[in-house]
């Protein structure tokens, strides 16, 4: 069973949805890394199937709203990477430091899992839907304030001024979020393929698309064979459903909770 609570965050207090007392033996430890600001809200569905089935074979799964965001402490604007990563860490704190651990991401959460490596024994990483560069993830952000400003009257903008205006220190309104420079900064920063993965066991890769039999995406496929290279096991795997992370209604995406569920369901 699954409970909310505060934890102790870096900043102010920590909501977390987690189940962290079982009465069969616990088999590990799955902390579920939130993807970025919108895609959050219509995720949480499909994270909580996650938590509710892998707490079901008698892990500790723990899912935090990061500081200024969901129920968690603080204003969005507010937020830096150093605060998430801190975050993270308490998160972690929560469940018994005994038990392997493993890491499931969403979309830019994929690169917060793959950064905490670089802090804590990981097992395994289960990345969905990765965006393995944080500049991908500040594009997307900056376009929906592009096309926003398409049915204004204000100067033109372009995604050249709004990061130069960032990087003077300017705060931006974005669908509803107010983006420090910061944080952009701090979200520019981070690199999957830049970053280390020590004595990581089995990396874990899932991507949505309408039919199965589509390939990864490039950027993706050179990824994953880099890390094959250097001696990682990696399984990557497209699975079929709608882009839940961005379709105006809630979408289900089952076959990627099932296959996260028989992964991760020791």
């Amino acid at each position: 069973m699954s409970v909310a609570f505060f934890a102790e965050g870096s900043a102010g207090p920590l909501f977390c949805v987690g189940a962290l007392r079982h009465a069969a033996v616990t088999t590990g430890r799955v902390l579920l890394v939130p993807p970025f600001a919108e895609e959050m809200n219509k995720s949480r569905h499909l994270l909580s199937a996650i938590l509710r089935g892998l707490a079901d074979t008698g892990q500790q799964v723990i899912l935090p709203d990061l500081f200024g965001t969901g129920d968690s402490a603080g204003d969005f604007g507010e937020a830096t990477l150093a605060t998430w990563r801190s975050d993270l860490d308490h998160a972690i704190a929560q469940m018994d430091a005994a038990l392997p651990l493993d890491v499931v991401g969403l979309r830019f959460g994929t690169l917060l899992a793959a950064d905490l490596v670089q802090r804590h024994p990981v097992r395994s990483l289960t990345l969905l839907q990765p965006v393995s560069e944080g500049r991908q993830q500040l594009t997307q952000m900056l376009r929906l304030r592009l096309a926003a400003s398409l049915t204004g009257s204000a100067e033109k903008e372009t995604a050249a001024s709004l990061r130069q205006r960032l990087a003077d220190g300017e705060d931006l309104e974005i669908a509803g979020y107010c983006l420090s420079g910061t944080l952009a900064a701090g979200i520019e920063s981070l690199s999957m393929g830049q970053m280390t993965l020590p004595d990581i066991d089995h990396i874990h890769w899932l991507e949505a698309a309408p039919q199965t039999d589509r390939p990864l995406m490039p950027v993706s496929r050179r990824l994953v064979d880099a890390w094959v290279a250097r001696g990682i096991r990696v399984d990557a795997e497209v699975v079929a459903c709608d882009a839940f992370w961005a379709t105006q209604e809630i979408a289900d995406c089952a076959p990627m909770v099932a296959k996260v569920l028989d992964r991760l369901g020791n």
